[in-house]
């Protein structure tokens, strides 16, 4: 196992370790053959202006972005965009307020005559962000930064939901700050500097949209079927719920791209398997050849980690805080309960930590945390605001806090999470032990998209108290200079009413003037100080409560190469990988 130096924000346990599986056997890529992998179910938001890490993952195969986060093994290199269908990553003029990409000439679009891409086409990916069937799950990301937009998304929410009225508004309605200068040329224009804004290009939400992905509703199964692609693979066929086959483009210029290089002949995602042991068994037996949306099971993770030469072990440090309890602060149960500090500072007390290290594989992959920056981040700084003996809880502590907030006799609480894979086991581990304070769990697990759908993203649920507490993850959606990408969807409460990601509309004044000052700091070392004043300030307010943080251990098919692992999907790159048999 190699361990790969992290870089200035990556530190101690954090550090990322890339098992690359068999590299000294066959130096020189290959081209052919099958990528095949297997996924507990299909991706919730396959449109690139809704795509999460699973999704990313297939969208790396599928479509470019202006510039790119690349695949390497050192964190400090993999966090630093890279030119991708832009010419050269963009450096920001007039005073941090204007960035100008020029497209590369042959880039085209797989369409039945070859297109290519253009700044209109740039243009229009940026406008399908705000559309009023599944936006962006990361509104601002662009809403307040690109000059016009926040009008634009406001007229756009109320649009019919119909594939004609999108399309109108698209096409014909205009953002001050998206600009073509000719037909290759995009000026962008910003409200406000803004230092992180070449790594939101990078964001597959960020990429160009063909004319023709307006006849299809987003996200929708249509959409799914019909996908113009503008990488090196298209969708051969798309099986909502069973499958997914990516074979490579016929259009595809790999003269005009720089980063992908297309290897494998086909890519194929087999759903239905939420069953990592069942998975790891395929893997090691040699019938397919990856994850596509798990991570190697704690049973097999501890056998595997026995022989420390098995060099088809990845492991990597993702950055994330997985689980994360999420506390409904609007909740009317229990005559508003959760809106009570102690409450929340009691269930923060309460958990035990050390119970979900175990369940997750143990002290040598996973730690405990309090806190909701993680050591891959810019702004860092570790701390625990809630301590307990051994990270073990401290249920007295907790009962205490709960008796002061009028519950002497403990609390009832409804818990939905979503069921399969880990989260039953974390879920197990955190009835046993919040009762041990009191705190009974009324278990409500069922489907991720149902869970997220009908439950944390539904207003009216939320408010209406249908659930208490929720589990997810908390990640940045890149390395480096991402604190954003973990602390303002969830905490910046000034649109939280409008906000997807603000589930509970978490709303301080003194935190969203912190995280306004770090997004528009010029200096790295202001920006960093922000980010972690506003760290301590969230959780002063406990409206969370963090559980741990680590490794994400993988494992490749024996006949895999080129499985270095993308920060950005926590994945082997589908473009990079090749076989070697």
């Amino acid at each position: 196992m190699k361990i790969v130096s992290a870089g200035r924000w990556m530190l101690g346990a954090a550090a990322v370790a890339l098992c690359l599986a068999g590299q000294a056997v066959a130096a020189e890529p290959k081209s052919g053959g099958t990528f095949k992998l297997v996924g507990s179910g299909d991706v919730a938001g396959f449109d690139p202006v809704s795509a999460r890490t699973a999704a990313v993952f297939l969208h790396r195969a599928l479509t470019r972005t202006l510039v790119a986060f690349p695949t390497d093994a050192d964190p400090k290199v993999a966090a630093q965009p890279v030119a991708d269908l832009a010419e050269a990553v963009p450096v920001a003029e007039e005073g941090g307020l204007v960035y100008r990409l020029t497209i590369r000439e042959g880039a085209t679009w797989n369409t039945e005559t070859p297109r290519q891409i253009t700044a209109a086409d740039a243009i229009r990916g940026f406008k399908r962000l705000c559309n009023p069937v599944q936006p962006t799950g990361t509104p601002t990301y662009y809403i307040g930064v690109i000059k016009g937009f926040a009008d634009y998304c406001a007229g756009f929410a109320k649009v019919p939901a119909d594939v004609a009225a999108i399309r109108d508004y698209v096409e014909g309605t205009n953002v001050e700050g998206l600009t073509a200068e000719d037909e290759r040329t995009l000026k962008i224009t910003l409200e406000r500097p803004t230092a992180d804004f070449a790594s939101i290009l990078a964001l597959v939400s960020s990429a160009p949209v063909a004319l023709e992905m307006l006849d299809h509703l987003p996200n929708s199964p249509e959409l799914r079927r019909n996908y113009v692609s503008s990488g090196p693979y298209v969708i051969e066929d798309y099986i909502l719920n069973e499958s997914i086959s990516l074979v490579r483009s016929e259009s595809w210029n790999a003269a005009a791209d720089p980063i992908h290089k297309a290897y494998v002949d086909r890519i194929e995602v087999a759903f239905g398997t939420p069953d990592a042991g069942k998975t790891q068994r395929m893997i090691e037996a040699g019938d397919i050849d990856g994850y596509f949306d798990l991570s190697i099971a704690t049973a097999d993770l501890t056998r595997i980690m026995a022989d420390p030469g098995d060099t088809q072990l990845l492991q990597f440090a993702d950055g994330a805080i997985n689980p994360v309890l999420v506390i409904n602060l609007a909740s009317p149960n229990n005559n508003k309960a959760l809106a009570d500090i102690r409450v929340r500072q009691a269930l923060n007390y309460a958990v035990n930590k050390s119970a979900i290290v175990q369940v997750g594989g143990g002290p040598a992959v996973k730690q405990p945390i309090g806190q909701l920056l993680t050591a891959n981040v810019i702004g860092h700084k570790p701390y625990d605001p809630y301590p307990t003996p051994e990270s073990k809880g401290d249920p007295e502590k907790a009962k205490q806090l709960l008796a002061e907030a009028g519950f002497p006799n403990g609390i009832e609480l409804k818990y939905s999470y979503a069921a399969g894979g880990r989260y039953d086991l974390y879920s197990a581990a955190l009835q046993a032990d919040l009762a041990k304070a009191g705190i009974k769990l009324i278990m409500q697990p069922g489907p991720s998209r149902t869970v997220m759908s009908q439950m944390y993203q539904n207003r009216q649920a939320t408010n209406a108290g249908a659930w208490d507490l929720g589990m997810t993850s908390l990640r940045a959606d890149w390395v480096g200079d991402s604190a954003r990408t973990m602390i303002v969807p969830m905490f910046h409460g000034e649109a939280c009413e409008k906000s997807t990601s603000n589930w509970t509309c978490y709303n301080n004044p003194a935190v969203n003037a912190l995280i306004d000052k770090a997004l528009t700091a010029t200096d790295e070392a202001v920006a960093a100080e922000s980010w972690a004043e506003a760290d301590r300030a969230i959780m002063a307010d406990a409206p969370v409560v963090p559980l741990i943080t680590g490794k994400i251990s993988l494992y490749a098919s024996e006949r895999m190469r080129g499985t270095t692992v993308n920060l950005l999907f926590n994945n082997v790159d589908p473009t990079l990988v090749w076989i070697d048999e």
